[in-house]
């Protein structure tokens, strides 16, 4: 009777390992006060999301290729062009981490050091994945060009978009599962698909923070 007790309080530390490692992770910038003013809140919130520019995402990350899929847990945090992106298993082992200072960006992954000046690079270096990187930050939370075309859903969220600049050709960004986050809409279930190369990133996301 003793050996399944102990095997279930082993399942259940692994679990817990994962999740605090997905929230141990380096704090960018200073921390600031959220604005929650009447005045913040009254805008649209394309508005909102356009001066969202610090914030955390955990949750999880498939990307699929021609050659491979695999999937991981990830912490994204986002203070203008700084970024720390970490990627880690079930068990909170690191599988990847990306940073970038607004200058140069470093990658650690199978026990490897990258540098680069772009994080596109780095990250094709390392895994061979194509990341759209540059543009995800903004992709990631649903905001807009005013170029991009856009599809809408019933509450008046983007649905789908297909962006329109010289890097983002072919990309096409889906969305589902909006929450109210601190006075924004942000989506939870995120599909970044590029047809031409068979690439696809589908993000579910567990927790949002404004910073």
């Amino acid at each position: 009777m003793l050996k399944p007790k102990l095997t279930k309080l082993g399942i259940t530390v692994l679990l817990l390992t994962a999740l605090s490692a997905c929230q141990n992770t380096l704090k960018l910038g200073n921390e600031r006060a959220i604005d929650m003013s009447p005045d913040f809140l009254a805008l649209s919130n394309q508005e909102k999301l356009s001066l969202t520019n610090s914030w955390e995402l955990v949750g999880k990350i498939a990307v699929i290729t021609p050659t491979e899929r695999k999937s991981a847990y990830l912490n994204w945090q986002q203070t203008n062009q700084e970024l720390d992106f970490r990627l880690s298993n079930l068990i909170g082992v690191s599988l990847l981490k990306l940073t970038f200072d607004g200058e140069i960006a470093r990658l650690d992954s199978d026990g490897k050091n990258y540098q680069d000046e772009s994080t596109e690079a780095l990250i094709y270096r390392a895994t061979g994945w194509i990341l759209p990187l540059d543009n995800l930050p903004q992709w990631i939370k649903g905001e807009t060009n005013p170029e991009d075309k856009v599809i809408l859903n019933d509450m008046g969220f983007p649905s789908r978009i297909e962006p329109i600049c010289a890097k983002c050709i072919g990309w096409e960004i889906s969305y589902s599962q909006y929450q109210k986050v601190q006075g924004i809409w942000l989506p939870f279930s995120i599909e970044v698909n590029k047809p031409t190369d068979k690439t696809r990133l589908k993000f579910k996301v567990s927790q949002w923070k404004r910073k």
